[in-house]
This record gives C-alpha cells, sequence and structure tokens, in this order.
C-alpha cells in the first residue's frame, strides 16, 4: 500500500483507483459528507465521478419474432436497449467515450443533472458521415448541489492527431463552476492509449505526448492565474513508474493497486486508468482530502463497467 506524498508547492493532489486500496471506509469522509456541494471557509467538498459512456452499450440483443412483418425496406434498425439511472449520486460526473447524449441523459437524467459535452461530438450528425462515430467527453453537473457553470473551455486541439495518426482522438471539456464565491475549473479527457512497451516512435505515444503538453499549458495558465482547477478522465499512465510533464509531474502519488468491488466489471481497465487531479494553489496540499471508490454504472448488470467516485475536500 502506498502513502500519499503530498507537496505544497503547486499543491497538486491525484487521486487514482489505487485509492481504493488505501482508504477505509470505515467512519469515512465519504460517509460523512453528502453528495451536495458546499463553499465555506474550508472551501469545497465535492463528490466527483468519472466513468465511460461505452461501458453501458453492452446490452443483451432485444429477441423479436422471426415472423414479425416490416413495412420498411432497407437494413433493419433496432433501438438501443434503455439505461437505467446510474445508483449513485455526485455533485459532477466526468464521462468519456460519449458519442450519442440521449443514452447519456438516460444514464444521468435531466430533471437531476445539466448534461454539458464537447462540441466535438456535432461531428457524429453530420450529414452523409461514413466514418466511425467520435467518443468524446462530457461533463454533467448535479442540479440539486447549488453549483452552476459559468463558463466552458473546449479543447479541440486535443483531438487534432498529427499527420499519419488517423486514429480518432477526444477533445477535452473544461467547464467552470461557481457556488457563493467560489469556484473552479473541471476538465474532462480522454488521452490516447500509449503502452508502457510501445516503441520510441510509436505513434500512438506522439499523440499521447503532444496531448499532455497541450493538458499542462493549460493546467499552468489556470494556476499561475490563481484559479482551481480539477482535471478527471483516462490519462493512460502508470504514474509511479511514468512521469507527466512539467507542472503535472509534481504530483503526489498513491501506489496503483486497484481493488474494483465485486458489484461491477472494469470494462478494458476503464477505472484502473483514471486519475482525479486537483490543482487549488492557494491552498496547502495539506489540505486536500479524498476518499474512494468503485461504484457500477447499473446495480443489475456488473458488465456494464464501474465508476471512480471521489469525495474531495479542498
Amino acid at each position: 500500500m502506498g502513502a500519499v506524498r503530498r507537496r505544497a508547492r503547486g499543491a497538486l493532489i491525484v487521486v487514482t483507483a489505487t485509492t481504493f486500496a488505501v482508504l477505509s471506509v470505515g467512519a469515512s469522509f465519504a460517509q460523512q459528507t453528502t453528495t451536495k456541494a458546499r463553499a465555506g471557509e474550508s472551501g469545497f467538498q465535492l463528490r466527483i465521478a468519472s466513468m465511460s459512456a461505452a461501458g453501458a452499450t453492452k446490452e443483451a440483443p432485444v429477441e423479436t419474432s422471426s415472423a414479425s412483418w416490416r413495412h420498411t425496406f432497407g437494413s433493419e434498425r433496432r433501438a438501443e436497449g434503455r439505461r437505467r439511472p446510474v445508483p449513485f449520486s455526485a455533485d459532477v460526473v466526468v464521462l468519456q467515450d460519449v458519442t450519442n447524449l440521449g443514452p447519456v441523459k438516460q444514464m444521468l437524467p435531466a430533471r437531476s443533472y445539466q448534461v454539458m459535452a464537447s462540441r466535438q461530438i456535432l461531428e457524429n450528425a453530420k450529414p452523409g458521415r461514413q466514418h466511425t462515430e467520435v467518443a468524446t467527453t462530457a461533463i454533467a453537473v448535479n442540479k440539486s448541489g447549488g453549483l452552476r457553470a459559468v463558463a466552458q473551455e473546449h479543447l479541440l486541439e486535443m483531438a487534432e492527431p498529427p499527420a499519419g495518426t488517423p486514429h480518432p482522438l477526444s477533445a477535452a471539456l473544461a467547464v467552470k463552476l461557481r457556488r457563493g464565491s467560489g469556484s473552479f475549473w473541471i476538465m474532462t479527457l480522454d488521452v490516447s492509449p500509449c503502452p508502457a512497451s510501445a516503441a520510441k516512435d510509436d505513434a500512438h505515444c506522439a499523440v499521447a505526448k503532444r496531448q499532455l503538453d497541450l493538458l499542462d499549458a493549460w493546467v499552468s495558465a489556470k494556476l499561475a492565474a490563481g484559479e482551481t482547477i480539477i482535471v478527471a478522465g483516462r490519462l493512460h499512465k502508470m504514474l509511479e513508474t511514468e512521469s507527466l510533464p512539467g507542472t503535472l509531474d509534481r504530483l503526489a502519488r498513491l501506489a496503483r493497486a486497484p481493488q474494483i468491488s465485486e458489484t461491477c466489471e472494469d470494462v478494458n481497465g476503464s477505472v484502473a486508468r483514471s486519475y482525479i487531479l486537483v490543482g487549488a494553489k492557494p491552498v496547502s496540499g495539506e489540505n486536500v482530502k479524498f476518499e474512494a471508490h468503485a461504484a457500477p454504472v447499473d446495480d443489475h448488470k456488473p458488465e456494464m463497467g464501474c465508476a471512480l467516485v471521489a469525495d474531495v475536500r479542498f
């Protein structure tokens, strides 16, 4: 089990899926806090969830009678199975693998969440599109948490592949949230995978490096302006053995020993590769506290995947 190493300089703290192995669930901060965001003398208390919207697409096919009569021509199109609302509540949910807002709004109903997606999703609405749907990012804000979206930044450059790397990339989305006199930026992202065993000239790794450099520049600029930032999503990095560029490398890190709950499956290692980073420049790292656990996306279907849920106080 790894100990958290906090550093006052930059005051950046990271939570990963490995938090499951080192944080107790007894009378913990997670049990003492509600999902309602609070801002006061001690700052914010938030519950943040990071999840893939693709995990819940593994619905069983709908069985129909072979003798059913059709009144249309062409290939048959069947409606996708309806998603259940997620069984957990969070102040903010960051999503990756978003291709269609319909299923997202089924999991995070409009009566409870305001959903904002990257502009990249408009690529999927272009008429005559022949390519595979673009998987992008989105952020959902709980309407009962007292948080108000006051600004958005769409980092579409994160999805621009260099020449010779045609594989699709996800853009990042950042939203500035305010409650009372306090505010912070939260970003959702999905960095291109770069296997540790990859060759030095691997195209995926070149893309990942470029994306991380863009992320580092964004984080550094926000911290220099005195902003508080949260970055959540998939970094596809082993932070205990791999470095991050610039400001991102000055992070407190946990030993990677994820323990995924038996109530859900970590589809494609999505949770194990997810991180939540907090950068609160005016605040000492000693004042940033976390509790985290894995939660099922669907209580009735473990194969729909897990979400990384973290209670954060800063």
